[in-house]
């Protein structure tokens, strides 16, 4: 019989119940620098994935950055202390982050749309930080602030906002899962 501390992160964790893109499956990997887009109408079932993303990501020794709600961080937060990881080391270590997406957004939008300049200094700031203390300079990072400015009905903002990712991505090694709720009250 094994114990946990000799199980691979693929041994620890299952798969969650809702993955639909075998893509989805592989953000976790330092090997894969991918930005999908996932659109749910069963919240349960991306909190599930990111947590399960985040938690294989992080037992590999690489880093997570959570850009979401705060209801949102809150449930993923659960999820990931029912894996047994210990959330204020990761912190302390600078290879779990998490920020409120609304807040964020108030640091980077300038007159209604995302400022190039502050993106990269916060955002990109903290996605490089977290690489550094990453085993394999590597981030899985989630992110909800294009669905706030999509539910705040600023379409061009949000395509603005998934540029300047996508330029963020030429830069460092990292892969970005975005999810968006069309139900969701915000």
């Amino acid at each position: 019989m094994s114990s946990a501390a000799n199980l691979s992160p693929n041994e620890l964790f299952a798969p969650p119940r809702g993955v639909r893109c075998r893509e989805l499956l592989r953000l976790d990997e330092f090997e894969s620098t991918q930005h999908i887009v996932q659109f749910y109408e069963d919240e349960s079932l991306v909190i599930e994935n990111i947590s399960y993303l985040a938690a294989k990501a992080m037992a590999a020794g690489n880093s997570t950055v959570l850009v979401a709600t705060e209801t949102h961080l809150e449930l993923i937060n659960e999820q990931l202390a029912r894996f047994g990881l210990n959330l204020d080391a990761l912190r302390e270590s600078g290879r779990y982050v998490t920020l409120n997406a609304a807040e964020a957004l108030s640091q980077i939008v300038v007159d209604s749309k995302p400022d190039k300049a502050k993106f990269a200094d916060v955002i990109g700031g903290i996605v490089a930080s977290a690489a550094k203390n990453s085993a394999n300079d590597f981030v899985f990072v989630f992110g909800e602030m294009v669905a706030l400015l999509c539910a705040a009905d600023n379409a061009d903002a949000a395509v603005r906002l998934e540029r300047l990712w996508n330029s963020l991505a030429e830069q460092h090694r990292f892969s970005l899962y975005c999810a968006y709720f069309p139900e969701q009250p915000w």
